[in-house]
């Protein structure tokens, strides 16, 4: 009894170190959960942002792709009717000439 007596002041400051320590323990873990959850939810935005970015461009690029097949088309119909006039006047001319 004399031992706790003498040692009180001793006892008391390890148990309050130690619910200390408990308590800014859990403080630790707590807030490296929150990091790790706000660390996760940085890297899915990212993953979103990049998907998004990616389905513009190749939308855009598609849209491009679109534009310069009609153009392809168009022009080759300028030159299938260049080409049938041409061997209209020639069939024309053959006949014209035998």
């Amino acid at each position: 009894m004399e031992l706790l007596k003498n040692h009180l002041g001793e006892i008391i400051t390890a148990i309050a170190g130690i619910g200390a320590w408990g308590f800014e323990h859990n403080k630790r873990k707590q807030e490296l959960k929150r990091t790790e959850l706000e660390n996760n939810q940085s890297v899915i935005d990212l993953y979103q942002e990049a998907l998004d970015d990616l389905k513009k461009r190749y939308d855009e690029k598609f849209s491009d792709l679109e534009v310069e097949i009609k153009s392809l088309k168009d022009n080759l119909n300028l030159w299938k009717g260049k080409y049938r006039t041409l061997k209209a006047e020639f069939d024309n001319y053959k006949k014209a000439h035998q």
